[in-house]
């Protein structure tokens, strides 16, 4: 029997979202079953697509080995024990990233840093697999954030890890801090008045979005990623819907703000091209100026080609 699977998850929520979707375009072109590394936050967000999950004795051995990169001898080791018939697949490389295979096929790998991935997908179909769950549209944000859809303008602000020193010393980073200036001027330049802007982030220390609403951080684990709680579901949920409803997005060097923009129904998009890198706090403290253009193409990250999915 032939079917795809991820042998793990990389990165959090907006980096599992271009796993998910690289995952599923595979399988339906295939017409085969896509099998997940573990539950995500997608099994709650997203319809019900009657994905099927590796074994547990699975999901235990690979996740003593998750903190290693790429295609480990030992990840592959342990998904050969499990799947001996495996065929391991680059979504980097166009000449098998959608070639079909007559036997189980496993990646490992991000899905997000080559533009042929994006080329082998549907617009229309990552838009049908990304509709959000009837759980979703009956939690107080996204009725609230609904009832305003296409109203107002927003900017959105990376900051969290990206802008922690200390975080950014002790582990890989390949995020900029783009300053708050870059928006600004993005916001003038393309005729919008700054202060009929509203800000989102996950700036929780409050530094660059000093009036930012206080919520309570509910925690993240792998595989699974962020806690789920009833009734709220994700710490992050409201920034999502906040971004998707919006009439307007200036968006963040951030898949999370990517994917947002991707999806909304009402938004016109403005993105910041990154055409520098200085990691905050291990490169110096500066926060980058960048030019902003109209649409959501330019790659959330530096000197990567622009993500285009067909129609």
């Amino acid at each position: 029997m032939s079917f795809i699977f991820n042998s793990h998850w990389i990165g959090r929520f907006g980096n599992r979202m271009h796993q998910y979707a690289y995952g599923m375009t595979y399988a339906k072109k295939h017409n085969i079953p896509f099998v997940l590394a573990s539950r995500w936050e997608g099994v709650k967000l997203f319809k019900d697509h009657n994905n099927l999950f590796l074994s547990s004795e699975m999901q235990m051995e690979l996740y003593d080995v998750r903190e290693e990169k790429t295609y480990s001898d030992s990840r592959n080791e342990i998904v050969k024990k499990f799947v001996p018939d495996v065929k391991f697949i680059d979504p980097k490389n166009k000449s098998e990233n959608y070639a079909p295979a007559e036997c189980p096929v496993c990646f490992d790998d991000v899905c997000a840093y080559n533009k042929t991935i994006f080329e082998g997908m549907s617009k229309q179909y990552l838009l049908d697999i990304f509709q959000f769950s009837d759980e979703v549209k009956e939690t107080e944000a996204y009725k609230y954030w609904e009832s305003k859809a296409g109203t107002y303008d927003i900017a959105h602000l990376r900051r969290d890890d990206i802008s922690n020193p200390d975080y950014n010393k002790q582990n890989e980073q390949g995020y900029s801090v783009i300053s708050k200036q870059s928006y600004y001027d993005a916001i003038m330049q393309f005729g919008f008045n700054p202060n009929n802007i509203e800000w989102t982030s996950d700036d929780h220390l409050k530094e660059w979005h000093k009036d930012r609403k206080e919520t309570e951080l509910f925690g993240w684990n792998y595989p699974v990623g962020s806690e789920y709680r009833n009734g709220l579901m994700y710490d992050w949920l409201e920034d999502f819907l906040r971004l998707y409803f919006a009439r307007t997005i200036f968006r963040a060097n951030s898949s999370f703000s990517w994917w947002a923009s991707f999806l909304s129904p009402t938004a016109k998009v403005y993105s910041p091209v990154l055409d520098k890198q200085v990691i905050y706090g291990r490169d110096s403290l500066e926060e980058i100026d960048v030019e902003f253009v109209e649409g959501n193409h330019p790659h959330w990250m530096y000197n990567v080609d622009d993500i285009i999915i067909p129609d």
